[in-house]
């Protein structure tokens, strides 16, 4: 899947996360490994809300649930992780691989 079309699947993402009421003030997808022709993306996001919340964990926890909510599995295998910038562009969170994420939930 390229840049592009994952893109294109994460518009149900985005738009849930607004219906919610944690908007999404931009999102891009970084090569989690550069250079190579079937790398996943590291889906990176600015949340201007994340500074409001308790823990990086409590906004994970959040994403995380609407981008399974949102996004079918065959489309996730190809996000690496998910990045949460905050309102100056630093990295504020960064999700566990979404491999061992799926994993964890398909055991609980």
């Amino acid at each position: 899947m390229d840049r592009t079309e994952l893109t294109n699947k994460l518009q149900p993402f985005i738009a849930a996360c607004e219906k919610q009421g944690y908007p999404l003030k931009d999102l891009c997808l970084e090569e989690a490994y550069p250079g190579v022709a079937s790398s996943s993306f590291i889906v990176k996001v600015v949340a201007l809300w994340v500074d409001d919340l308790g823990s990086c964990s409590e906004a994970l926890d959040i994403l995380l649930a609407i981008l399974w909510e949102t996004v079918n599995e065959q489309t996730r295998r190809h996000i690496f992780a998910l990045y949460i910038l905050d309102d100056q562009d630093l990295l504020h969170c960064i999700s566990p691989s979404l491999v061992e994420h799926a994993e964890a939930a398909a055991v609980s």
